[in-house]
C-alpha cells in the first residue's frame, strides 16, 4: 500500500504543477483508493498503463525545436553558405514588368494597360486574390510573355537578369532611352497538412526562405514531423519530391531552404495524432484520468448497489 500511496502522491504533485482542476483531481483519488481494495492487481496493471500511455504520446521538445546542432558552442560561431541556383523562370510564373520611356504614345499605351488591370486586381486583392494574376505577365505555353507595344518575349528557362536582358534587346529596337523593372511576381505555394493556417500564399518577394513560408502560414502545429518535411517542387522535365529536416541547422546549407513559385510545402503529422490522447504529458493525463475516474465510479457504483 505504500507504494501506492507514492504512486498518488508523485500524480497529484504532476497534476497540481499542471495546474489542472482541483476537484476532478480529488475525486479520482478517492475513487482510486476506494477500488484500491477490491482490484489491487488490476490497478496497479491499470497504473502502469497509464504511465506507458503518458510517455509514449508526449511530444519531446527535441522534435519541436528548429535549427539543432551537434555542437552549440561551434555554430554560435559558424557562418553559414547559402547553396542557392538562380531561379530559372517557368511557365505559369508571373512577371512584374514595368517600363517606362521617352515615348509619351508609349508609356500612356503601357499605362492604359496598367489601368485597366488594376481596378479587377484590387477588387480580386479585396476578395483574397492574386494582385500580380491581374496586372502582370504570365509565361504562357509556348514560354513566352506578351508586352504591350513588344510582342511576344521568350523568358522559359532564363534567370530574371537574363530575362531582363532579353526584354531589354527588343526594347532597343523601338526606344531610345527607356527605363526597365523586371521582378517575379509573387512566389506563389501552397502548404497543406500540420499548419496553424494551412492553404495558398503569395510572397510579394523575389526570394524567401522556408521559415518565412512557414512563418506567414502561423508556423507547424505541435504534431507536425520537423524532420521530414515532403518539398514537392516543380522542374522543366516534371514534379519532384524532396525530404526536409527543419530541425537540423543544416537546412540553411541545402538547395531547398529557399521556396520556389509553385512549391506546395507538405507537413507530415506524428503518430501521436492518431491516438488522439494528447501532445503534452498534461493533456495526455488529463485525458487518461477522465476516462478512468467515468470508469471506476461507473464501477464503484454497480458494486456498491450489487452490496445493497
Amino acid at each position: 500500500m505504500a507504494i501506492n500511496k507514492l504512486f498518488f502522491k508523485n500524480i497529484i504533485i504532476f497534476l497540481k504543477f499542471n495546474n489542472h482542476n482541483s476537484q476532478g483531481l480529488s475525486m479520482f483519488v478517492i475513487t482510486i483508493f476506494k477500488i484500491m481494495k477490491l482490484f489491487g492487481n488490476t490497478l496497479k496493471k491499470m497504473a502502469i498503463l497509464l504511465v506507458v500511455a503518458l510517455l509514449s504520446s508526449c511530444v519531446s521538445n527535441n522534435r519541436l525545436i528548429y535549427l539543432q546542432s551537434a555542437n552549440e558552442e561551434a555554430s554560435k560561431l559558424e557562418v553559414f553558405d547559402y547553396e542557392k541556383k538562380e531561379y530559372k523562370l517557368q511557365k505559369n510564373d508571373i512577371l512584374d514588368v514595368q517600363i517606362r520611356s521617352t515615348n509619351e504614345e508609349a508609356n500612356k499605351l503601357f499605362m492604359v494597360y496598367s489601368q485597366n488591370n488594376q481596378g479587377g486586381a484590387q477588387a480580386g486583392a479585396s476578395r483574397g486574390g492574386d494582385v500580380y494574376y491581374m496586372t502582370g505577365y504570365n509565361i504562357n505555353d509556348e514560354g513566352a510573355i506578351e508586352l504591350p507595344y513588344i510582342g511576344k518575349v521568350n523568358v522559359e528557362g532564363k534567370t530574371l537578369k537574363e530575362a531582363k536582358s532579353n526584354i531589354e534587346e527588343r526594347l532597343k529596337k523601338y526606344f531610345n532611352a527607356y527605363y526597365l523593372s523586371v521582378k517575379l511576381g509573387g512566389i506563389r505555394f501552397s502548404a497543406i497538412g500540420e499548419f496553424n493556417r494551412p492553404g495558398k500564399n503569395v510572397i510579394l518577394q523575389n526570394q524567401a526562405t522556408i521559415f518565412e513560408a512557414i512563418a506567414l502560414c502561423g508556423d507547424l502545429t505541435q504534431l507536425a514531423k520537423r524532420d521530414d518535411i515532403k518539398l514537392i517542387r516543380q522542374y522543366p522535365e516534371g514534379s519532384k519530391i524532396h525530404s526536409i529536416n527543419l530541425l537540423d541547422e543544416n537546412i540553411i546549407k541545402s538547395p531547398y531552404y529557399f521556396i520556389h513559385p509553385n512549391d506546395v510545402i507538405y507537413a507530415i503529422p506524428l503518430p501521436q495524432k492518431s491516438s488522439g490522447i494528447g501532445v503534452t504529458g498534461s493533456n495526455t493525463f488529463t485525458t487518461l484520468v477522465s476516462a478512468l475516474t467515468g470508469s471506476l465510479a461507473l464501477i464503484l457504483s454497480i458494486i456498491t448497489l450489487s452490496n445493497n
